[in-house]
């Protein structure tokens, strides 16, 4: 009979995805699926337009954790507010009545054209912690340039993200082979840095039995990862920006703070500094000692004291 429920695809999933669902949580890891708000999801499988609560319910069903809802194969386009706003609503309040926990993740990113500013999804009132647990603010970081438009649409954002609900500037790119789209080894460390000041969702994008060494180091580097998920819920902004070299700071829980120093010119090291302006948008007293921490060192920084107003120089590969 035609039920319009989704099915596991058979060889794929030969035992069904509950059975996934039970073997992974064994495992200690949570599971999450992918739908669309439209007609077919943007790889042409069947979306979940007009089929919002069956759809909920049998993710619930599975023991599904986290569900990400694409922008494919809409009627009315990409980026009608009216129509895409009341479609994610839709399968937000769906999730919300099977009564599961489910982290509920808006992509608004799918049929869009490269660099394409989403940043109507955080500040729009429709959207935001009101629509989603997590919601994209840009089209799809596919290699450096596309990641740089993101984080800095991301890093105008801060307003918008607290704990529950989180600016998205899309997946992590990994730089080994299995990696669908590539970066250097430092770009793709400098990305997971600059998402942990940022909090956004780290969404490994290569596979975990191709990974090589370099990204298991650095997607597994627990220091950073706390900075992440730090209690606090307060998302990092810029604290000096010359185009070339970025400081990054993020308030922390027990009140002291991450800072990520950013070279982004290709071919040179470069020092980066906090000078008088970037001290200016921090708490501390000019002459106060601190201590710095170098979390991919995971000892002392090599110029381990700073002093506030100051100036602090960081030599970047």
């Amino acid at each position: 009979a035609i039920t319009g429920r989704l099915r596991p695809d058979p060889q794929r999933f030969p035992n069904g995805l509950r059975t996934l669902a039970e073997t992974l949580h064994t495992r200690g890891f949570l599971f999450g699926i992918y739908t669309d708000r439209g007609s077919k999801t943007c790889a042409g499988r069947p979306g979940s337009l007009n089929a919002e609560d069956l759809d909920a319910q049998t993710f619930a069903e599975w023991g599904v954790d986290y569900v990400k809802e694409d922008n494919c194969h809409s009627s009315t386009g990409a980026n009608d507010r009216g129509t895409l706003f009341k479609q994610f609503q839709l399968f937000r309040d769906a999730l919300n009545r099977t009564g599961r926990s489910i982290f509920f993740s808006v992509c608004g990113g799918g049929d869009q054209l490269m660099f394409s500013n989403l940043s109507y999804y955080a500040t729009d009132l429709r959207g935001g912690a009101a629509l989603a647990n997590s919601w994209r603010i840009s089209s799809d970081c596919v290699e450096w340039r596309t990641c740089h438009f993101a984080f800095r649409v991301a890093a105008g954002l801060g307003s918008k993200a607290q704990p529950g609900g989180f600016n998205d500037p899309d997946m992590l790119l990994g730089s080994s082979g299995g990696s669908a789209r590539q970066l250097s080894q430092d770009r793709s460390r400098t990305q997971f840095s600059i998402w942990a000041i940022l909090m956004a969702p780290l969404l490994i994008g290569t596979h975990p039995a191709r990974m090589s060494a370099h990204d298991l180091e650095t997607y597994s580097n627990a220091e950073v990862i706390a900075v992440n998920q730090d209690p606090l819920g307060k998302q990092g902004f810029m604290l000096s920006d010359t185009g070339l070299k970025v400081v990054w700071g993020r308030q922390l829980a027990d009140r002291s703070w991450a800072l990520v120093f950013q070279n982004d010119f290709f071919f040179l090291p470069l020092d980066v500094v906090c000078d008088m302006d970037c001290w200016a948008k921090l708490p501390f007293q000019n002459g106060t000692s601190l201590h710095v921490h170098d979390l991919w060192q995971k000892g002392p920084a090599q110029q381990a004291l700073a002093i506030a107003g100051e100036v602090y120089a960081v030599h970047v590969p």
